[in-house]
């Protein structure tokens, strides 16, 4: 009974850490403060990874097939052209 006891206690402090139902598409892809998610089975977003895009040096996009992902910073125009002049 006690070991029950124990089990039935355990398992009611355990709440899984689930973001709200946002209604979203299962299986949709965006970008969320500079990190991809997902859209689950359950209609809640889901983040890739634990860090945002920025930490690696990158930033959140979503590519052509519309999945998102940590991609290279877009390339500064000045830049470009400050390279090619001699």
């Amino acid at each position: 009974m006690t070991r029950t006891l124990c089990l039935l206690v355990a398992l009611a402090a355990c709440r899984p850490n689930l973001g709200p139902v946002a209604g979203c598409t299962p299986g949709a892809s965006a970008c969320e403060r500079d990190r991809p998610v997902t859209c689950s089975a359950s209609q809640r977003w889901t983040p890739a990874g634990n860090l945002p895009c920025s930490a690696i040096g990158g930033v959140c996009v979503v590519g052509d097939g519309g999945i998102a992902h940590c991609g290279a910073p877009p390339r500064d125009a000045g830049a470009d052209a400050a390279e090619v002049s001699p």
